[in-house]
C-alpha cells in the first residue's frame, strides 16, 4: 500500500479520483480566529463523455477549479483539503461542470465527515465553541449544520403513558415537555406550559381516537396540569409523581423542625440534634439496634435514640414526624387502603402541615394511584437533568429555537 493511500485512509477519504500531491503546514484567518492547520493538496478529476446539462459528447477540458474544504483528520489539529476539482467546458450549451465527490456535497465547503463529527460533538452536550475548536471551524458553521440536520418534530404516534413536567428555558420563561414513560423518547417540547399552548397542542396533532388511547399521565402536583387532563385525555388516569408527595410532607416537617429549634437552647442536646443530625428524620429505616458516635452530640447513640431526642421538644413536631413517616411507609410498600385512611382522617392542628394535607387530599385520587402504580416521573426528571447540563455547559441559551434542536438531539 503506498504512502498516499494510507494517509487518504487516515482521513477518511475512499474515493480512489482524489490524487494526493503534497503535504504542509499553513496558517487560515485573521487576527486571534488564526488557526494552523494541516493542509493536504490533491486533484480530483476523472473521465467525463456527456455534458451533464444537455446530454452533448462533445465535452472538453476547461482547468481546474481551486477549493477548500474542511475534512476530520486523525488528530486534534484541523485538516484542510486543497482541492483542485477537475473542469469541463460543452461547446453545445456553453456550459461548464466541475467534478464531484462523495468527500463533500456540492457547493460546500465542510466534509461530510467532519459534519458528522461535529454533530457527534454536539450530541455530547459540548458548547458550540469548544465544538469549533475541536472541528476547526466557525460556530455559525456548527450551527448551520445542526440546523441541517436535526429537524424537531412532535411524536407521530400518542403513546400509551405519558410523564408531563415543565423546565426552564430561556429568559426564565418556563416551557413544557412531555415524554413517553415506558421508552422515555421526547412526544414534544413546547415553548409555553400555559394550559392553552398544551391544549391547543394536543388537540391540533392527534385525533380524539388517539388521545382516547393514552391510559395514564405521571405528574407532579400542578394544578393547572390536572384540571386539562381529562379533557385531553378521557380515558386516562392521572398519577401523581412518588417523590413529589413525600417531598411535600418533608418540607413541612422541616419548617416545624425549624420552629422548634429557634425556641430551643443552643447548648441544649435537643437543639444539637434538630440542628447537626436533620437527616436522619428523612431517613426510611432509623437504625436502633447499634450505636454511632454522632458529631454534634458529640456522644455516642443510636439513630433511633437520636430522633426521639429531637421529637421529644414539640408534639407539634413529633405528630409532623409520624404522620412524615407513616405516608412515606404506606406509599412505598403500596398499601393504598392505609393511605387513604392517613390523607382523610387527618385532624389539622394548625402547623403548616395542615396545608400539605390539603394538598394531597385535593389529590388523593393520584396519590392512590401513585402507591398501585409502578409509573413515576423519574424518566422526565432524568431528562430534566441532561437539560440543565446542557444548559450549563452551553451558559445558556439566548435562541431558543436552537436550544430546542439540542434537547430534540439529546432525547429524541
Amino acid at each position: 500500500m503506498s504512502q498516499t493511500d494510507c494517509t487518504l485512509k487516515l482521513l477518511g477519504i475512499t474515493d480512489t479520483n482524489i490524487h494526493l500531491q503534497d503535504t504542509r503546514q499553513d496558517s487560515y484567518g485573521k487576527g486571534s480566529r488564526r488557526k494552523k492547520y494541516l493542509v493536504i493538496t490533491a486533484e480530483l478529476t476523472y473521465g467525463l463523455k456527456r455534458c451533464p446539462k444537455c446530454g452533448s459528447e462533445d465535452l472538453r477540458r476547461n482547468g481546474h477549479k481551486l477549493t477548500h474544504i474542511h475534512v476530520a483528520g486523525p488528530t486534534g489539529q484541523p485538516v484542510v483539503l486543497e482541492l483542485n476539482k477537475q473542469r469541463w467546458r460543452c461547446p453545445n450549451c456553453h456550459r461548464t461542470c466541475t467534478a464531484t465527490t462523495t468527500v463533500v456535497n456540492a457547493n460546500h465547503t465542510i466534509g461530510n465527515n467532519l459534519s458528522m463529527y461535529a454533530l457527534q460533538l454536539s450530541s455530547q452536550s459540548l458548547p458550540l465553541k469548544t465544538i469549533s475548536t475541536l472541528t476547526g471551524i466557525s460556530t455559525n458553521s456548527v450551527q448551520r449544520i445542526l440546523n441541517a440536520n436535526i429537524h424537531p418534530h412532535a411524536s407521530w404516534k400518542l403513546p400509551v403513558n405519558l410523564c408531563f413536567d415543565e423546565f426552564r428555558s430561556t429568559q426564565n420563561s418556563m416551557s413544557f415537555i412531555c415524554i413517553d414513560a415506558d421508552t422515555h423518547k421526547t412526544v414534544t417540547v413546547l415553548s409555553g406550559r400555559l394550559n392553552k399552548d398544551i391544549k391547543e397542542f394536543f388537540l391540533n396533532q392527534y385525533t380524539v381516537t388517539d388521545r382516547a388511547a393514552v391510559k395514564r399521565v405521571i405528574m407532579d402536583m400542578n394544578a393547572s396540569y390536572r384540571l386539562i387532563v381529562h379533557e385531553l385525555f378521557p380515558n386516562a388516569i392521572i398519577i401523581i409523581d412518588r417523590f413529589h408527595v413525600i417531598q411535600l410532607i418533608a418540607r413541612a416537617m422541616d419548617q416545624i423542625r425549624v420552629q422548634c429549634l429557634k425556641q430551643l437552647d443552643v447548648h441544649s442536646r435537643e437543639h444539637k440534634v434538630l440542628k447537626s443530625h436533620w437527616k436522619l428524620f428523612h431517613k426510611a429505616h432509623p437504625n436502633a439496634k447499634h450505636t454511632y458516635y454522632l458529631y454534634g452530640l458529640n456522644e455516642y447513640s443510636t439513630e433511633q435514640n437520636a430522633i426521639d431526642l429531637g421529637i421529644s421538644t414539640s408534639e407539634e413536631f413529633k405528630t409532623a414526624y409520624q404522620t412524615y413517616r407513616d405516608i412515606h411507609d404506606s406509599l412505598m410498600s403500596g398499601n393504598f387502603q392505609e393511605l387513604s385512611t392517613l390523607i382523610t382522617t387527618y385532624q389539622r392542628n394548625g402547623s403548616v402541615l395542615d396545608t400539605a394535607m390539603a394538598t394531597l387530599r385535593k389529590n388523593l385520587s393520584g396519590v392512590i394511584n401513585a402507591a398501585t402504580s409502578p409509573y413515576s416521573n423519574g424518566p422526565i426528571e432524568g431528562v430534566n437533568r441532561k437539560i440543565k447540563l446542557l444548559k450549563r455547559s452551553c451558559y445558556g441559551f439566548s435562541n431558543q429555537a436552537n436550544m430546542f434542536k439540542r434537547i430534540y438531539q439529546l432525547t429524541a
